[in-house]
């Protein structure tokens, strides 16, 4: 489904020092301002085919290297979600954007949540693609793996360029060791490359993360700025049901992993855990595109189409809480939006982003 980008648009490779970090991003385009934040394990190069097909409609497109991915510096130190935010905001002081349009995915989306809840004036709209904002889903066992100290680190030093042919290159994740060693192992057979992501780009991933400061950067990123905790409720002092967070440290987060039957035999697997409870107050009127992936079943075709928002669990029921101007599509692709669909993701953020 993915296009290269359009032909003769100039895409630039840039750096600019912030306070205490030097950022790496590409830019196209003159007019509305777009920042667009990336997920893991990839950086700004995610976004080629948005840069260039939304600067030939007059938009002035930003896409930072995340801290410790890409060409952004990796100090190491240990990271949260506020320090993340801050970097984008004096990003955005650095190239002389006062607010932006944020297109975030993956990570992206959970740093641009936080920039919206610690910056709101920063931010005119925002799209979440496959994301989220504070709400942690139990089927995502990796947040639980990389809580455990040293099984990351030990995967990412020998595994780092198969993890990326299995995650991009959809090669069989039989070819990564299984739990509790690692939580990709998932086999079921050549995938064969995944839409939009071509060879050069499958290298470019390759060597990006092949650096051991990104490994410590993304174990950062999962053990520390996402702080688990299960929300409880108890009676408030006039009777009212109010939400009681608890925080769990990454030991006992750790320990759900290393259940030894398994981590879905583990009791607490269930829970819908949250790691920014000081931001579930967090309420906006920005207008917010929610893209989210629905895979086609084997055999099976499926249309990418706008659709009503899902309130069956606590996770697809974080973003009509949050956002009161929310469309939501659901995208016939894996994880991977951006590149996966891009035909239909490009077209709906065209369609979506206002311009002045």
């Amino acid at each position: 489904m993915g296009r290269c980008p359009v032909p003769g648009t100039r895409i630039s490779s840039n750096h600019v020092d912030t306070p205490g970090l030097r950022i790496h991003y590409l830019q196209a385009g003159v007019g509305e301002p777009v920042v667009f934040l990336h997920g893991f394990p990839q950086t700004s190069h995610q976004w080629r085919h948005q840069l260039a097909a939304l600067a030939e409609r007059g938009y002035s497109c930003f896409a930072p290297d995340n801290r410790g991915f890409g060409g952004t510096d990796k100090p190491r130190v240990r990271i949260s979600r506020g320090l993340l935010a801050r970097d984008v905001a004096r990003f955005m002081d650095a190239v002389g954007l006062e607010s932006a349009h944020l297109v975030t995915h993956d990570w992206g989306g959970i740093i641009g949540f936080k920039v919206l809840a610690d910056h709101p004036r920063r931010v005119r709209s925002m799209a979440l693609l496959d994301t989220l904002c504070t709400v942690w889903h139990p089927r995502s066992h990796h947040g639980y793996w990389f809580k455990a100290e040293g099984l990351a680190e030990e995967f990412f030093a020998r595994h780092h360029r198969t993890f990326i042919d299995v995650i991009l290159g959809g090669r069989d994740g039989a070819a990564l060791p299984g739990p509790p060693a690692s939580p990709w192992s998932v086999g079921g057979g050549e995938r064969g490359p995944l839409a939009g992501i071509d060879a050069d780009a499958l290298e470019h991933y390759r060597a990006a993360f092949a650096d051991p400061d990104s490994h410590a950067a993304a174990i950062s990123y999962y053990r520390y700025a996402l702080p688990f905790h299960r929300i409880d409720t108890v009676a408030g002092p006039d009777g009212s049901t109010v939400e009681a967070p608890v925080a769990l440290s990454e030991r006992e987060v750790a320990e759900l992993w290393l259940h030894p039957e398994g981590l879905t035999a583990h009791p607490g697997h269930a829970h819908f855990y949250d790691f920014g409870p000081e931001d579930r107050a967090t309420r906006s009127t920005i207008p917010v595109q929610w893209q989210y992936s629905r895979p086609p079943r084997r055999g099976h075709q499926a249309a990418s189409e706008r659709v009503e928002a899902p309130r069956s669990n606590p996770f697809v029921e974080q973003f009509p809480r949050m956002f009161s101007d929310l469309e939501v599509h659901a995208v016939a692709a894996g994880h991977f939006l951006a590149e996966e669909a891009a035909d239909y993701v490009t077209a709906e953020l065209l369609r979506f982003l206002p311009l002045r």
